[in-house]
């Protein structure tokens, strides 16, 4: 088996250093990277044009589409009464009205009284750290959620814990598909409906689904270990099961996500306690100022665009003019990023008052116009999860093509039933491993019949080249996402709406934004680097200064 991926997996893009006859340095790049070399900046600056116009138009042509279904909308509780001093309706999706829904007053209450017990308990008696974890989390969850749905996570936290003792590998994937039967198959749910409250089955499915994780994580990498880990600060033992009780129940990563493996989390958890100063401050002060400007932006912007309502429009959508539905797609999109971007930036913010670092938010949904780098850089910690747990186990793409085909394609199996199995996951899974095996496909051709710097072709021309071919992948992307946020019989509308019209100008412009996108982010790439960009590296604190560009190539 190869050896699972390091803490920064995702940087395994590094290039190998080799010197040229002038006995230079040269960093060689992989056939597939991106080009970097310079073009005209007249051309960037007309890409740049095009683009502010193009967004602006199709934005601008959505909101007066909202604004004009919003008394039909408001009519049938689609929308609600929004801020007075805006004077609109006020738009939402299910997830963000859950989530702020939970925001009473005992929720904030509680969550202000584990923070400040915890420091205080990290400040005065912090050999008690894990235990005070565990105490606070557990009284936190008591007093918001059902008793009914902890006790039954505590139940299965136990069981789990029983199951990864044996370390045999597949009992832990047998029980976990069976736990993720529970909730994808009705025969299994009525078990669940014995015990759970139907007011409460939405909390209980939830956090059962992301506990899930964080179970294989643990069982998986204990069947790994040869000796029993030693904290180097208490020297107790760990991996025990008040080990999986702090990992599974640690309250900042248990009621959002997003999945931090457990041999990081330890590794972390294991460190002495970090006097605060003026660095870990600021950092905090400017996450948190970060995250509320996001979640005030999506407040704002639901009152002028009610993408998640027209979703259920489709007669408004169908009689929509293709700038209208460019803009629907544009927003819904955006709004998706955004949205985890303050979700997962939460308990990010909460993580770092405790001396963790768990993943970062979401890239920008535009600076990803790759499947692999949607896969690798929105959900960071999902992405390490399967890297980790099923893709290199079954091979990788160091056992060849069809092993890594297989791995996945198991993959996207595992990852479409986690998410509930229904015909739009199917659907995006399908376009998502399609996707990524055209791009492998194109790297293994370009490997192997393309010299590094061919002599046919100017840098400039092989960038513009290479832009239009991320260009096309980037087109075949929108489709796949909008099948998973708008269910398939929309994700074909819109998708034949902007490819399939008729009219070949509205598939050329479609690819030409994207194509211009992708010309913007190599002119950034080549400036910070793409490594810097992408692992946002001037996101956490003592990180500002960019990397050396070479060796993000």
């Amino acid at each position: 088996m190869d050896k699972p991926p390091t803490i920064n997996s995702e940087e395994s893009e590094e290039v190998t250093p080799t010197e040229e006859s002038n006995g230079k340095p040269h960093h060689k790049q992989r056939i597939f990277d991106d080009f970097y070399d310079t073009i005209p900046r007249l051309e960037i600056l007309g890409y740049g044009i095009f683009l502010i116009c193009y967004y602006c138009t199709i934005i601008y042509k959505f909101c007066k589409l909202s604004k004009k279904r919003e008394a039909s909308l408001l009519e049938y509780n689609y929308i609600h009464e929004g801020w007075s001093m805006i004077n609109r309706g006020q738009d939402s999706d299910f997830e963000w009205d859950y989530w702020l829904s939970q925001l009473t007053r005992p929720f904030l209450g509680l969550l202000i009284s584990y923070i400040l017990l915890c420091r205080a308990v990290e400040f005065f008696i912090p050999k008690y750290r894990e235990t005070c974890l565990i105490l606070s989390g557990l009284g936190f969850l008591y007093g918001v959620f059902n008793w009914r749905v902890i006790t039954c996570l505590i139940l299965l936290t136990i069981i789990t814990y029983c199951v990864s003792r044996t370390r045999m590998k597949s009992l832990i994937w047998i029980s976990a598909i069976f736990q993720m039967c529970m909730f994808n198959i009705d025969y299994f749910q009525q078990w669940i409906d014995m015990v759970i409250d139907p007011d409460d089955y939405n909390d209980f499915n939830f956090l059962t689904s992301l506990c899930l994780l964080k179970f294989l994580s643990f069982s998986l990498d204990c069947c790994d270990e040869k000796t029993t880990p030693l904290c180097p600060v208490t020297k107790r033992k760990q991996d025990t099961l008040f080990d999986l009780f702090v990992y599974n129940f640690y309250l900042p990563l248990f009621l959002l996500g997003p999945i931090h493996v457990y041999p990081k989390f330890r590794e972390q958890m294991n460190q002495a306690v970090q006097p605060w100063n003026k660095d870990k401050y600021v950092c905090c002060f400017w996450e948190a100022l970060h995250y509320f400007g996001w979640m005030f932006f999506i407040e704002i912007a639901l009152h002028y665009c009610y993408h998640p309502s027209l979703t259920f429009d489709t007669i408004t959508l169908k009689n929509a003019s293709y700038v209208e539905c460019a803009g629907y797609v544009m927003c819904s999109l955006l709004y998706f990023q955004i949205k985890y971007m303050a979700l997962y930036g939460f308990p990010r913010l909460l993580c770092l008052l405790d001396g963790l670092d768990s993943p970062k938010p979401p890239m920008c949904i535009h600076a990803m116009y790759t499947f692999k780098d949607m896969w690798r850089f929105f959900d960071r910690g999902l992405h390490e999860f399967m890297v980790r747990y099923v893709y290199i186990p079954l091979g990788g793409s160091k056992a060849g093509f069809l092993r890594q085909q297989l791995s996945s394609i198991l993959c996207f199996a595992m990852i479409t039933f986690w998410h509930g199995g229904g015909t739009n996951i199917i659907y995006w899974g399908i376009t998502n491993w399609a996707g990524l095996t055209v791009e492998t496909l194109v790297e293994v051709t370009l490997k192997s019949h393309v010299p590094d710097e061919p002599t046919w072709v100017s840098g400039a021309m092989r960038r513009r080249l290479m832009a239009a071919f991320r260009g096309l992948m980037y087109v075949c992307l929108f489709p796949s996402n909008m099948f998973f946020l708008s269910g398939v019989r929309v994700g074909k509308l819109v998708t034949s709406k902007l490819l399939f019209s008729g009219n070949l100008l509205h598939p050329f412009l479609t690819w030409f934004f994207y194509y211009s996108i992708v010309q913007i982010l190599l002119e950034v790439y080549h400036k910070w680097g793409k490594r810097y960009i992408c692992l946002k590296s001037y996101y956490f604190m003592g990180s500002r200064k960019p990397v050396n560009k070479d060796k993000d190539q």
